[in-house]
């Protein structure tokens, strides 16, 4: 079949479609169609074949668009309408109606073209709270998406070595230049390196329940501010292999395309609440992994979209631009910086969470928050994060000592995986940091303090203002605070020498930033 069929010329004839049209514009992806009228949008498959994606017949391309309503509607049940036949009627194509079924659609409310995220970036207008919003949107997904069976072939190392191969496979195919191949041929080796050194934590990523039906192409043109909320559509239905696939792979395609338009802070902010959501600091050992995959699996669409009839010469420039700016970026994301342990010090209400995110988000690092895990432990989190009662055991002394012990736990994990780690907490007892001291010293890597205070009186403030809003993870009150005040055992002589202070109320975050990054490079 002709990638050109005759009822394309007929989309622009309002009469082809069962309700009102106030705009008929058509938009083409490398497999789809999709047209816009004004309050609907219908999205037809391509009769392609490229392998890992199969459209070639009428039947295969019907099947594909109830799969795609069916798992679309996991995350925006309000835009997905259904499946439409496009038929060939008395007076030509028409969507709905008696006649010979030309084609199938996806039916969908139509949204805002400039509500889509990678206009909203574009923009310079996508907030941080909507960036939480969204990985908390994806962790929920996750949650609740179905599990791998354990015989399933899914999340196997050699089908996730296959799938990362093809891509590589695909640029081979293509007409590049002399640099792009240069950068290709090192990007080979470290794929096939990195695959055999991870191949245990792939097995170990199924055993313990990652591999999950996910959304599969989950990128900024995919995700929409809807009626407020981020929308995560157009989920991967053509083939099962890229959508039942490690969570932490589907959140990297997230990641990835932020780090590629520029956003390193919103990519780190990202990454940083849906770990903190789903608890999966373990999939930081394969993350780099499925980084540099989602680089290469964006250089492959450039690649097949560079081989397709109806491009310009102006868009052919510009899919060679972005084929090399993602091989450029897989290469990127392979580097490891240096690992560390950053921790916070300062009692409640001296902005050391809202410092801890901002320099995470700044520096690149993982930010791990001892009011969450404490709640985790106590399976208060994500799911019941309801404030607990006064003399709760979750304050217990017992548990305050689980919470520190499992975030050296998770500060391990994070150090091994090749990332520097922040904790918050707020580390009021000597023996608590000298344990962390310690692990860094063990773990052969920079030890820093960061110390926040402020006024009492606005301590205070912040710590009123946040128990009434209710939204945190930290239950502190004034009595605790002021309990805080009183019991914190001040920081050595010793301990002042890797510590950066800040007072949260006047100090430039940039230049602590920093000094933190200097410390790092600094020490030996």
């Amino acid at each position: 079949m002709s990638q050109h069929p005759d009822w394309l010329n007929s989309i622009d004839d309002p009469g082809i479609y069962p309700h009102p049209v106030s705009e008929i514009l058509l938009l083409q992806t490398h497999i789809s169609w999709v047209i816009l009228t004004g309050d609907w949008a219908y999205k037809l498959k391509k009769p392609v074949n490229f392998g890992f994606v199969d459209f070639s017949t009428l039947e295969r391309r019907h099947a594909a668009c109830l799969e795609e309503v069916r798992l679309n509607r996991r995350t925006a049940p309000s835009l997905y309408d259904g499946v439409v036949a496009l038929v060939d009627g008395f007076d030509g194509p028409q969507f709905g109606g008696n006649g010979t079924i030309l084609e199938y659609a996806v039916r969908m409310r139509q949204f805002i073209q400039a509500d889509l995220f990678e206009q909203c970036l574009a923009r310079n207008e996508l907030t941080v709270e909507s960036v939480d919003h969204l990985a908390q949107a994806v962790a929920e997904l996750h949650r609740l998406a179905a599990v791998a069976s354990p015989e399933s072939h899914f999340g196997s190392p050699e089908l996730i070595r296959s799938t990362v191969q093809a891509c590589l496979d695909e640029l081979a195919k293509t007409s590049l230049s002399d640099d792009v191949r240069e950068q290709l041929a090192p990007l080979n080796v470290w794929v096939m390196e990195e695959w055999q050194r991870l191949n245990s934590s792939f097995l170990m990523r199924k055993e313990q329940g990652w591999i999950r039906e996910c959304h599969g192409d989950l990128h900024l043109g995919n995700i929409v501010m809807y009626r407020r909320k981020p929308t995560l559509f157009d989920c991967l239905e053509f083939n099962p292999n890229l959508r039942w696939i490690d969570a932490i792979s589907d959140v990297a395609f997230l990641v990835m395309d932020l780090h590629d338009r520029g956003a390193s802070r919103l990519a780190w902010r990202a990454l940083n609440v849906w770990l903190e959501q789903t608890g999966d600091y373990q999939g930081l050992h394969v993350l780099k992994y499925y980084l540099a995959y989602r680089a290469l699996v964006r250089a492959k669409v450039a690649s097949i979209r560079l081989r397709q009839s109806e491009l310009s010469s102006e868009e052919q420039q510009r899919q060679l631009g972005l084929l090399k700016s993602y091989v450029e970026l897989a290469t990127t994301l392979t580097n490891s910086g240096r690992s560390a342990i950053v921790i916070m010090h300062g009692v409640s209400g001296s902005g050391k969470s809202f410092v801890a995110r901002k320099i995470a988000e700044t520096f690149g690092a993982v930010q791990i928050r001892s009011d969450v895990e404490r709640k985790r432990l106590m399976g208060a989190w994500p799911t019941n994060p309801s404030i607990p009662p006064a003399g709760n055991e979750m304050y217990s002394s017992e548990t305050s000592r689980q919470t520190y012990l499992q975030l050296q736990s998770l500060a391990r994990t994070v150090v091994a995986s090749g990332y520097p780690v922040l904790i918050d907490a707020a580390f009021l007892k000597q023996s608590d940091r000298l344990e962390f001291a310690s692990l860094a010293t063990e773990l052969g890597v920079p030890f820093i303090i960061v110390a926040c205070h402020a006024p009492v009186a606005v301590m205070q403030e912040r710590v009123s203002q946040r128990h009434q809003i209710g939204h945190d993870p930290s239950d502190a009150d004034i009595t605790v605070l002021h309990h805080q005040l009183a019991t914190a055992e001040p920081l050595t002589s010793l301990e002042l020498h890797s510590t950066i202070d800040l007072d949260t109320n006047t100090s430039d975050l940039d230049a602590s930033v920093t000094s933190i990054r200097n410390r790092i490079n600094e020490t030996p």
